[in-house]
């Protein structure tokens, strides 16, 4: 008689019969079906953005190179050419070479009366 009463434990310590224990692993099978359901919707909506963000960032990067495709002669301080890492270009204003001749002159300058103390 006592092997008629022997039921399996659930985890709160309560020996349920096996009705109810049938009923919450439907339940806990209905939920992760939810779960999973939700999961699905949310990895869609992620592939949608990506994809969204990939058009976005190609179109960017066109427009970038029919910038730097009409300007790429006309660089300037306001203007980098990207190819320089920044900088103008070596020829694009004499004003830069004046002025690196202007300080090369000033340092001679200050090295010769540095060196009659």
């Amino acid at each position: 008689m006592a092997e008629d009463w022997s039921e399996n434990p659930e985890n709160d310590g309560i020996t349920l019969g096996p009705e109810e224990a049938l009923r919450r692993e439907i339940e806990k099978s209905k939920s992760l079906k939810v779960e999973k359901l939700q999961l699905k919707d949310a990895l869609e909506k992620a592939h949608a953005k990506n994809r969204e963000l990939e058009a976005a960032n190609r179109l960017l990067a066109e427009k970038i190179t029919t910038i730097e495709g009409g300007t790429s002669g006309t660089a300037s301080p306001h203007n980098p050419d990207r190819k320089t890492g920044g900088l103008p270009r070596a020829g694009s204003s004499p004003l830069a070479l004046y002025l690196l001749v202007f300080n090369i002159l000033a340092l001679a300058v200050l090295a010769f009366f540095m060196s009659q103390k």
